[in-house]
């Protein structure tokens, strides 16, 4: 098979005459009208040497040289670098590191010049990439210096503006990916040259970045809006803007934008705006069951007072009166008192005395202070604990606190006749705390809110039950604040378990020293 040769220029004059000179040498051409086109022959089909214009439409010369040299078929082939602005561009080109430099000029000198580059080559000499031929007889033109100097300004913007940019020719491939562009995409530029733009990034993003081009193509109103997509990481923003407006044959850019950290900061404002509305329709709640709950004691209390103090009664009514008075003011006393020691706790104001003491000893005192109100609802509590103390450190008034929180509630909210089994088992690090009852149970959908602040689980038509539904949120304040969790399990009439994790060394409390 005779040697193949692919000359690249789109001076259709020279192509010619080049194609003459080497038929004459041996060679079959090829011929290559723009950077595009010189691409693809190559491959398809790789030559044996490449002549190569280097300022032309759509990819450039310097870019298929580029090309040649990287791409592991291509990278042997010799390149010799035929064009007219060598003498104004001779730097730039030489520091290419071409296998030859042939400066276009007249036909006889242009073909000797052609020659001696092919003699050179076959001879392996080295000068061939060292010296431009053709250039002593040329005149530098100051225009296409300017020219030369305007391409070069517009690349350089293009290689280091943030934005990815993407230049696409009137078939809709790619001819140019900047840098930021190859970052964001995480692709090679030679993988990108030459691809329809639609598959830029992934074949699940084909659809959108078609509908993209087809707005923009299609001059629609909403053509130039941007498109927001997700792709690996990043969040980017796609736009399209013409090269030429008015000469669609001269493509259009797309333009990438990476919108990630803008796009985390929205979604965090977003969030944190979801959070204020919910603290706001929290606020208006919390003002609403305050207002209640404060009110009906307050009410019974105004009522039994102003019978006391305008009306003539006896001494049984009045002891009555008294102890409605006094009931509903130990209510407010209790309502209060928890609602400032959830605040401190919330607000970390409130004291913490850690202590190292029986975790057991706290928890029976507190069944034994509980056990009178259980014995007249006719409900059994039971303890299953290890013999020795479970020792742990923490406030041991806040544990207590919680203790008869928990049982409190138990009591409340158990029938008569029920029980309630109370477990405590030593663990590696921690101690497991269990308050199981035979109660009403809680519906699923209420599970996850019966820690909130003054939250109180919907009951049968009929039934009652007194507190200020802040118990169980000063349970969870307390326990997380040593650094524990407690969680609910729970059957709509079988009954709640709670589950506290205390551990033995609380949150923030020192280690003990090490035996010397």
């Amino acid at each position: 098979m005779g040697k193949r040769a692919l000359v690249v220029d789109n001076d259709r004059l020279c192509v010619e005459m080049l194609g003459d000179i080497l038929r004459r040498e041996g060679y079959t051409v090829s011929k290559a009208f723009d950077g595009m086109e010189a691409m693809e022959m190559l491959q398809r089909e790789p030559p044996d040497i490449v002549f190569l214009d280097l300022v032309m439409p759509k990819i450039d010369g310097d870019r298929v040289f580029h090309y040649i040299r990287s791409h592991p078929r291509t990278c042997h082939i010799p390149i010799v670098i035929v064009s007219g602005t060598l003498v104004e561009d001779a730097r730039d080109a030489l520091d290419m590191k071409a296998d030859g430099y042939v400066a276009k000029s007249r036909r006889e000198q242009f073909e000797q010049n052609i020659v001696t580059a092919l003699r050179r080559l076959r001879m392996g000499e080295a000068e061939g990439g060292r010296e431009i031929l053709g250039l002593e007889n040329l005149v530098p033109r100051h225009k296409v210096k300017e020219l030369l100097a305007v391409r070069r300004f517009s690349q350089t913007v293009l290689r280091t503006i943030v934005e990815g940019v993407v230049e696409v020719d009137g078939l809709r491939r790619v001819l140019f990916a900047n840098r930021a562009c190859l970052e964001m995409v995480g692709r090679p530029e030679l993988d990108l040259i030459g691809i329809p733009v639609t598959d830029l990034l992934t074949a699940e993003h084909r659809g959108t970045l078609e509908a993209v081009v087809a707005a923009f193509l299609g001059g629609s109103g909403a053509s130039r809006d941007a498109v927001t997509l997700q792709y690996r990481d990043r969040v980017l923003r796609i736009t399209c803007a013409w090269i030429s407006p008015g000469d669609a044959a001269q493509g259009f850019f797309m333009i990438l934008r990476d919108v990630t950290d803008l796009t985390r900061k929205i979604d965090e404002l977003s969030a944190l705006n979801a959070r204020l509305q919910a603290m706001d329709r929290m606020r208006s709640e919390l003002l609403t069951m305050i207002s209640h709950d404060l009110h009906t004691p307050l009410t019974a209390i105004k009522g039994s007072l102003e019978v006391l103090l305008y009306e003539a009664v006896g001494a049984e009514l009045r002891r009555e009166l008294l102890g409605i008075a006094q009931k509903n003011a130990d209510r407010l006393f209790r309502m209060v008192s928890d609602i400032l020691d959830l605040a401190r706790i919330e607000a970390g104001r409130f004291q913490d005395r850690r202590e190292t003491f029986d975790v057991l000893t706290t928890l029976r005192g507190t069944i034994d202070r509980l056990h009178q109100m259980a014995q007249d609802r006719g409900i059994v509590i039971s303890l299953t604990a290890p013999r020795g103390p479970l020792t742990v450190s923490a406030d041991s008034l806040r544990i207590e606190q919680v203790f008869t929180n928990l049982l409190g509630n138990a009591l409340k909210f158990t029938p008569r006749g029920g029980r309630i089994d109370v477990t405590a088992e030593e663990r590696e690090a921690d101690i497991l705390m269990t308050v199981a009852d035979s109660g009403v149970g809680i519906p699923p959908e209420h599970l996850d809110r019966v820690f909130d602040r003054f939250y109180r689980v919907p009951l049968p038509a009929g039934s009652t039950v007194e507190g200020t539904g802040l118990g169980l949120s000063i349970c969870k304040a307390v326990i997380e604040e040593h650094g524990g969790r407690i969680r609910v399990e729970s059957q709509v009439g079988r009954g709640s378990t709670f589950f506290v994790t205390l551990p033995k060394r609380g949150a923030g409390a020192a280690a003990p020293p090490a035996a010397g």
